[in-house]
């Protein structure tokens, strides 16, 4: 029996864009996975506890879900949290799993790094340091900074009770002197003396200290000092409004 390509060549077209289709169909809903970076939250610690030491903020979540669902998947929409209302005190580690995630529908937890966090928790508590502030530079020839006074000279800081103990100073960042003739003023952020990751935090007072700096003639210099000097701030010889100021930790906007 001959063949005949053209017979019922409708019905054999039909049948091979249904088959295309299908193909494309299948390959489109075959599970794929992707990575997300994903926000670590720490949830339900009671008030009088903190966290201590460094914290593990970010988990990285594996998700396994056809390529339409994946392709729509951010990472704005993914979280990952550790209830923390029944942790004890000390160290501990803490078992991250997939009810810990939340993800969009469609989507399954395939991985999570890291799968064991590491968690301490101490006392929070609170006390008072000095605030120290820091120079640099120096004023020009014929002038010299007499001295400084902070307002306030203390500050209260809070955070777990292990790390706060190690804390002696609050510092205002690093002043300049450079090109100063005459007395002024700087509001400066206290910021505490101990590790970028650390929690201890500066909770009063809530806006920056003020540090009056005081701007003399140097011991030996001419009557009428170098030409161009004098105060900035006019005859009244009053220091002008404060400059902002803040470095690390809590700078000022």
């Amino acid at each position: 029996m001959r063949f005949n390509l053209r017979q019922n060549l409708y019905l054999k077209v039909f049948s091979l864009l249904l088959a295309v289709v299908c193909w494309y169909v299948v390959r489109s809903e075959q599970e794929q996975v992707k990575d997300f970076a994903v926000p670590l939250q720490y949830v339900n610690l009671p008030a009088d506890l903190d966290l201590s030491g460094r914290v593990v903020d970010t988990v990285i979540v594996r998700l396994r879900a056809p390529e339409p669902i994946l392709r729509t998947i951010t990472e704005d929409r993914l979280a990952a949290h550790i209830d923390m209302s029944s942790a004890p005190l000390g160290e501990q580690y803490v078992t991250m799993t997939p009810g810990m995630i939340r993800a969009p529908g469609g989507a399954q937890i395939d991985h999570i790094s890291p799968d064991l966090i590491k968690v301490s928790i101490d006392r929070r508590v609170r006390r008072d340091v000095p605030v120290v502030a820091e120079f640099s530079g120096s004023p020009p020839s014929g002038y010299e900074k007499v001295r400084h006074v902070i307002d306030p000279p203390l500050v209260s800081i809070e955070g777990p009770a292990n790390e706060v103990a190690k804390v002696t100073r609050a510092l205002t960042g690093t002043i300049l002197l450079d090109g100063e003739t005459s007395d002024y003023e700087v509001a400066a952020t206290p910021i505490p003396d101990a590790p970028s990751w650390s929690r201890v935090h500066v909770v009063s007072p809530r806006g920056p200290v003020r540090v009056q700096v005081t701007i003399g003639r140097a011991a030996g210099s001419p009557p009428g000092g170098p030409s161009g000097g004098g105060k900035r701030s006019g005859a009244s010889g009053k220091p002008g409004p404060p400059r902002r100021f803040g470095i690390g930790r809590g700078a000022l906007p």
